[in-house]
């Protein structure tokens, strides 16, 4: 879980990291041939959600289905019938800020996480900060305690299954949060999962030394390589 400093470069706008073996995923073909037999679960904010749109723009063969959800909270699901491939996103559970949602639509991420079977086809990928700036570490800092425990039970009944965590990033200047109360989370996530066979794809650095202007969800350059990180773990050969 520990990430040097650097953790990386870039170069023409593309992420060459120091820590992971990366790789590059530049075509819909190439995408589409990784996800193929993959269900993959996302679960948290805008953020997280921004690489379930890159997905649905990138690959003209996922196409998402209108389950009459929240423009922002979702759920959303795309399927990819030609590759066998399901993609869930949808908000994690309270504290959250959005628009109107129906309660019933908003699931805890442990909730989830329990409820599924694994295996080597399943992919579950969680963030958790941005809605939490707003409220005592310890608090967060429980709930975390809670997804460890799911994570933790999944991994033993189904050791096969990827977990993939997205770390806080930085451009967080609002009313409701800064970078400063992101990293203190972020550093609480980051110790709290530190034993657990699990995947951190540490963006705080992606964001923090791209030259695009500071903002929450960062520009399509940044999530296209956080993407491809990604996918770098969803197949490494």
């Amino acid at each position: 879980m520990h990430t040097s400093v650097p953790a990386g470069f870039y170069l023409q706008d593309h992420w060459t990291s120091l820590v992971c073996d990366s790789k590059s995923f530049p075509s819909a073909k190439l995408i589409s041939g990784c996800l193929k037999d993959k269900q993959i679960l996302m679960m948290g904010d805008s953020t997280l959600r921004q690489w379930f749109d890159y997905l649905e723009k990138t690959v003209p063969t996922l196409k998402r289905l209108n389950l009459h959800t929240s423009s922002k909270s979702g759920p959303f699901e795309a399927v990819d019938t030609q590759s066998n491939t399901r993609i869930i996103w949808r908000a994690h559970g309270i504290p959250i800020r959005t628009s109107k949602t129906p309660w019933a639509d908003l699931h805890y991420i442990a909730s989830e996480v329990e409820g599924l079977a694994g295996g080597a086809h399943s992919v579950v990928v969680f963030t958790i900060w941005a809605h939490f700036t707003t409220y005592p570490l310890a608090m967060y800092a429980h709930r975390l305690v809670i997804i460890r425990r799911a994570v933790a039970s999944l991994l033993r009944r189904s050791p096969t299954t990827l977990v993939v965590i997205k770390s806080a990033n930085t451009g967080y200047k609002d009313v409701y949060g800064s970078d400063w109360l992101s990293w203190q989370l972020d550093m609480a996530l980051r110790e709290i999962f530190r034993d657990l066979p699990v995947v951190l794809i540490d963006v705080w650095q992606m964001t923090s030394c791209h030259y695009s202007p500071d903002n929450i969800h960062p520009s399509s350059v940044v999530i296209q390589n956080e993407v491809d990180l990604f996918l770098s773990f969803v197949c490494p050969q």
